[in-house]
């Protein structure tokens, strides 16, 4: 069982102009964001938010709409674009074990300006949740011990919700390619339920047992020897 703190920020833009900022790589936003506003680099990898795309919405909560132009600063030039009036941005991620506070949360988020774009924040609100996911690296070096060239393993990750499984994954894929690269390893993770049925079918038959919807699989093997899942 892991503990982890789950964030959620409103941010509201009076203008909301086509910034990159904002609108390009949307899944690190929150990371870039924070790494602005002070947190330090080797502290961003424990942070991670959900890959579902990020739609501005006006005050109403119906999908904001382009209804005016403006100047706005982009790449040290003033520029003429459209911009959405009074839009808000949702911003939820995890902390996986930074090491701060809700407190030091917060005050990263005091800045209120991302790229060239200020926005006031509506709302910041936070909760810790228990998440049902084995020890990273317990699990890897379990793996790494293991005498086959590639080993094979599966976690499962039930009765979680359906952001947090995503996120989860994220975390777990990265966490384990760090400690893989410090060794000269490779690692594949995958979500069963992201798999085809021939795909699924073929790492069932490695582990003989049946996959679910919370199962994720993780392959780990030198370079040259990087498993590729059967689909025949």
């Amino acid at each position: 069982m892991v503990k982890v703190e789950r964030y959620r920020a409103i941010a509201r833009f009076a203008r909301l102009f086509p910034d990159p900022a904002v609108f390009e790589d949307q899944d690190h936003l929150v990371e870039r964001y924070l790494m602005q506003s002070g947190l330090p680099r080797e502290k961003a990898f424990y942070l991670y938010q959900n890959d579902d795309e990020i739609s501005p919405l006006d005050d109403s909560g119906k999908p904001a709409v382009a209804a005016g132009t403006g100047s706005f600063r982009f790449q040290g030039k003033n520029i003429m674009a459209e911009f959405m009036p009074n839009a808000n941005l949702t911003l939820e991620y995890y902390d996986f074990g930074t090491g701060l506070s809700p407190e030091d949360h917060s005050r990263l988020w005091k800045k209120q300006r991302i790229g060239e774009m200020s926005f006031q924040l509506r709302d910041f609100s936070h909760e810790t949740r228990t998440l049902n996911v084995t020890n990273v690296s317990d699990l890897y070096e379990i793996m790494k011990k293991q005498s086959q060239t590639t080993s094979l393993s599966s976690i499962e990750l039930a009765k979680m919700p359906e952001e947090a499984f995503q996120v989860t994954v994220a975390y777990l894929k990265s966490q384990l390619r760090k400690s893989a690269g410090e060794d000269a390893l490779e690692v594949e993770v995958y979500a069963a339920r992201d798999l085809s049925a021939s795909e699924k079918s073929s790492l069932e038959k490695r582990l003989t047992r049946e996959s679910t919807s919370s199962t994720v699989y993780v392959i780990l093997s030198r370079p040259s020897q990087l498993m590729r899942i059967e689909t025949r």
